[in-house]
């Protein structure tokens, strides 16, 4: 499930930002698998206080950061991560009653 998250943008700048990352992915076959994480608004600056907002894509596939590189590259200073998701295990001792 590739996560997008969005950093160093508030409010409107952070709806429009999404919007058209949405449009980007509008025809990619991966799309339903993407989720959009709008956290509280956020401040990113460099050293010398410049603002330097950026998306970051989280992906486990290799072939998904690039797609996300093409398609993303000239609409956002990007961060992508290659990530290691483990699905939560199905609890439940073998001898349970059925």
């Amino acid at each position: 499930m590739p996560t997008i998250e969005f950093y160093g943008m508030r409010g409107e700048e952070r709806d429009a930002m999404e919007k058209r990352v949405r449009a980007l992915l509008a025809e990619e076959d991966f799309r339903e698998e993407c989720v959009f994480v709008t956290a509280a608004d956020s401040r990113v600056v460099d050293w010398q206080g410049v603002s330097r907002p950026f998306v970051r894509v989280s992906t486990r596939s290799e072939q998904r950061a690039g797609r996300f590189r093409s398609l993303l590259r000239h609409t956002c200073d990007l961060e992508i991560v290659r990530i290691d998701f483990q699905p939560m295990a199905a609890t439940g001792a073998p001898d349970e009653e059925k």
